[in-house]
């Protein structure tokens, strides 16, 4: 079970009076099977976290522990856009993250291939794939390599409406079998309420304004009023803290 713990985490980029607030005094902590959402306005720090906390970027003070059983856990990281290498077949660009390229490596790529649904696509070429199909190579690729902890950084805000909607179903059936631990950014409150068990609400400078439990079974879909009014009491705690632009 994963363990993750940030703790008093500030970034400021630049110095002197053009100096930026990207995040102040971050502190929360997540273990084990769970989905935490990190949701706010643009320009608020939610990437800035995101590429801290897998070690893209350094912070200006504080830290970040992410361990599996006491050693360092391993990362996963899904991007907004897939990042295939086009010269690669779905399946090469799979085996491309894997430590070992042997025949045990290539059974289980396929096997997250056909989690979502893209087993027959394994010697396509990217530019053969529409963009829904492109992110899902992408996650499956992150979930290829057996990560104790996922990353996701709006992966499905690129997407219409209805492909984000079945990427969000697979998403949540690949997280509930194997429980993994995710922290998942977006702008979307919905998509948060539909994903998450939790929810992060940063405000403007980076700061950490609310941690929102949401306690609905899965699986969650935007129409049930549960989640709806989940949705509204959210989007309520925004209002309170002032994040709607009027």
């Amino acid at each position: 079970m994963a363990d993750v713990k940030v703790e008093n985490l500030r970034k400021i980029f630049g110095s002197g009076p053009t100096a930026v607030r990207a995040l102040q005094d971050v502190s929360f902590e997540a273990s084990g099977h769970t989905f935490v959402s990190i949701v706010g306005p643009s320009g608020c720090g939610k990437s800035t976290l995101l590429n801290i906390m897998t070690g893209i970027e350094t912070p200006t003070s504080g830290s970040v522990t992410i361990t599996e059983g006491g050693s360092p856990a391993r990362l996963g990281y899904v991007f907004q856009s897939a990042r295939l290498l086009p010269w690669r077949t779905v399946m090469d660009n799979l085996l491309f993250v894997q430590q070992t390229r042997d025949e045990e490596a290539r059974k289980r790529c396929m096997r997250f291939l056909e989690m979502v649904h893209l087993g027959d696509r394994a010697d396509n070429y990217p530019g053969e794939l529409s963009g829904g199909m492109q992110q899902r190579v992408g996650i499956a690729r992150a979930f290829s390599i057996e990560p104790d902890v996922l990353f996701m950084d709006e992966p499905f805000s690129h997407l219409d409406a209805i492909t984000a909607r079945t990427l969000r179903r697979e998403l949540h059936e690949l997280w509930k079998e194997t429980k993994k631990t995710v922290i998942f950014v977006t702008h979307d409150v919905g998509e948060a309420v539909e994903l998450s068990n939790r929810i992060l609400v940063f405000a403007k400078g980076g700061i950490l304004a609310d941690d929102i439990e949401i306690d609905l079974p899965f699986p969650r879909d935007s129409a049930d009023e549960a989640v709806a009014l989940a949705k509204a009491r959210v989007l309520k705690r925004f209002e309170d803290l002032n994040l709607i632009a009027s």
